[in-house]
């Protein structure tokens, strides 16, 4: 590809369609991350759905979510379910 037509990633992601669904597709056992000190589900979502809390809990921002399921992987604890959004994402790159 020339360079002259590569698009950059966060134009890219700002093309994509999001039908967000109005219930969260994301349940997180927040009494299980109190006990997690690195909280590395706030640092490895590139949507930044999750975010850690002052009291130690995680806040989810499932509107945010890619979809792209990181967050599950890198739990220690699998404190995160996960189901696909009923309305979902259409992409036009990736």
């Amino acid at each position: 590809m020339e360079n002259s037509k590569i698009v950059p990633l966060l134009k890219r992601l700002g093309l994509n369609t999001y039908n967000v669904d109005k219930k969260s597709h994301i349940e997180v056992n927040t009494d299980i991350c109190i006990n997690c000190k690195d909280k590395p589900c706030t640092v490895s979502c590139p949507a930044g759905t999750y975010e850690a809390l002052p009291d130690g809990r995680i806040a989810v921002h499932y509107e945010r979510c890619l979809e792209c399921g990181g967050a599950l992987v890198i739990c220690p604890f699998g404190a995160i379910k996960f189901r696909f959004s009923e309305g979902g994402i259409s992409y036009r790159y990736g």
